[in-house]
Protein backbone atom coordinates (compact mmCIF):
# COMPACT_ATOMS: atom_id res chain seq x y z
CA UNK A 1 0.00 0.00 0.00
CA UNK A 2 1.20 3.66 -0.46
CA UNK A 3 1.73 6.10 1.76
CA UNK A 4 -0.68 8.35 0.16
CA UNK A 5 -3.43 9.14 3.19
CA UNK A 6 -6.62 11.14 1.91
CA UNK A 7 -8.14 11.67 5.37
CA UNK A 8 -11.71 12.91 5.09
CA UNK A 9 -13.23 15.12 8.67
CA UNK A 10 -16.65 14.83 9.67
CA UNK A 11 -18.49 17.46 11.70
CA UNK A 12 -21.26 19.23 12.60
CA UNK A 13 -24.63 17.39 12.05
CA UNK A 14 -23.95 14.11 11.51
CA UNK A 15 -27.48 12.04 11.15
CA UNK A 16 -30.36 10.61 9.16
CA UNK A 17 -31.07 13.90 7.80
CA UNK A 18 -27.63 14.59 6.44
CA UNK A 19 -26.58 11.04 5.73
CA UNK A 20 -26.79 11.47 1.51
CA UNK A 21 -24.32 14.38 1.90
CA UNK A 22 -22.25 12.14 4.44
CA UNK A 23 -22.23 9.23 1.93
CA UNK A 24 -21.48 11.58 -0.58
CA UNK A 25 -18.51 12.76 1.17
CA UNK A 26 -17.26 9.71 1.87
CA UNK A 27 -17.69 7.60 -1.25
CA UNK A 28 -15.67 10.68 -3.13
CA UNK A 29 -12.55 10.45 -0.38
CA UNK A 30 -13.11 6.70 -0.83
CA UNK A 31 -12.66 6.96 -4.34
CA UNK A 32 -9.73 9.27 -4.13
CA UNK A 33 -8.06 7.28 -1.77
CA UNK A 34 -8.60 4.18 -4.17
CA UNK A 35 -7.70 5.65 -7.41
CA UNK A 36 -4.32 6.90 -5.81
CA UNK A 37 -3.72 3.35 -4.54
CA UNK A 38 -3.69 5.15 -0.93
CA UNK A 39 -5.80 4.46 2.59
CA UNK A 40 -8.78 6.79 3.57
CA UNK A 41 -8.61 8.05 6.93
CA UNK A 42 -11.96 9.51 8.05
CA UNK A 43 -11.54 11.95 11.08
CA UNK A 44 -14.60 12.23 13.32
CA UNK A 45 -14.98 15.26 15.37
CA UNK A 46 -15.75 14.77 19.42
CA UNK A 47 -18.56 17.76 18.71
CA UNK A 48 -20.29 16.60 16.21
CA UNK A 49 -24.07 15.22 16.31
CA UNK A 50 -24.78 12.19 15.37
CA UNK A 51 -27.11 9.56 15.64
CA UNK A 52 -26.96 5.70 14.23
CA UNK A 53 -26.74 6.71 11.01
CA UNK A 54 -23.20 7.54 11.02
CA UNK A 55 -22.15 4.05 12.35
CA UNK A 56 -24.12 2.01 9.66
CA UNK A 57 -22.11 4.43 7.41
CA UNK A 58 -19.11 3.30 8.51
CA UNK A 59 -19.63 -0.01 8.58
CA UNK A 60 -20.49 -0.04 5.27
CA UNK A 61 -17.66 1.74 4.31
CA UNK A 62 -14.82 -0.85 6.23
CA UNK A 63 -17.14 -3.68 4.46
CA UNK A 64 -16.17 -1.86 1.14
CA UNK A 65 -12.81 -1.19 1.79
CA UNK A 66 -12.60 -4.48 3.27
CA UNK A 67 -13.77 -6.01 0.02
CA UNK A 68 -11.62 -3.87 -2.28
CA UNK A 69 -8.76 -3.96 -0.56
CA UNK A 70 -8.22 -0.92 0.55
CA UNK A 71 -7.16 0.76 3.91
CA UNK A 72 -9.43 2.24 5.38
CA UNK A 73 -8.83 4.33 9.32
CA UNK A 74 -11.47 5.92 11.27
CA UNK A 75 -10.42 8.12 13.75
CA UNK A 76 -12.84 9.31 17.04
CA UNK A 77 -12.24 10.55 20.38
CA UNK A 78 -13.29 7.85 23.45
CA UNK A 79 -14.51 10.81 24.96
CA UNK A 80 -16.61 12.18 21.43
CA UNK A 81 -19.65 11.95 20.32
CA UNK A 82 -19.06 9.38 18.10
CA UNK A 83 -18.60 7.09 21.30
CA UNK A 84 -21.36 8.24 22.71
CA UNK A 85 -24.01 7.57 20.86
CA UNK A 86 -22.51 3.71 20.75
CA UNK A 87 -23.33 3.61 24.35
CA UNK A 88 -26.53 5.20 24.37
CA UNK A 89 -27.16 2.46 21.60
CA UNK A 90 -25.86 -0.44 24.58
CA UNK A 91 -23.19 -1.20 21.70
CA UNK A 92 -19.87 -1.79 23.33
CA UNK A 93 -16.72 -0.73 21.03
CA UNK A 94 -13.08 -1.64 21.95
CA UNK A 95 -10.73 0.89 23.22
CA UNK A 96 -6.84 1.17 23.61
CA UNK A 97 -6.74 4.32 25.58
CA UNK A 98 -8.85 6.89 27.61
CA UNK A 99 -8.31 9.29 24.52
CA UNK A 100 -9.02 7.43 21.28
CA UNK A 101 -11.63 4.96 20.07
CA UNK A 102 -10.48 2.44 17.31
CA UNK A 103 -12.78 0.59 15.68
CA UNK A 104 -10.92 -1.10 12.99
CA UNK A 105 -7.91 -1.87 14.94
CA UNK A 106 -5.67 0.67 14.11
CA UNK A 107 -4.59 3.17 16.68
CA UNK A 108 -2.90 6.64 15.89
Amino acid sequence: MSEDLKTVHLEGALTIKTATETHGRLVSAYREAKAASGALEIDIADDCDCDLTLPQLLLSAQETAAREGVELRIRASADGALFATLERAGISAATNSASLLTINGDQR
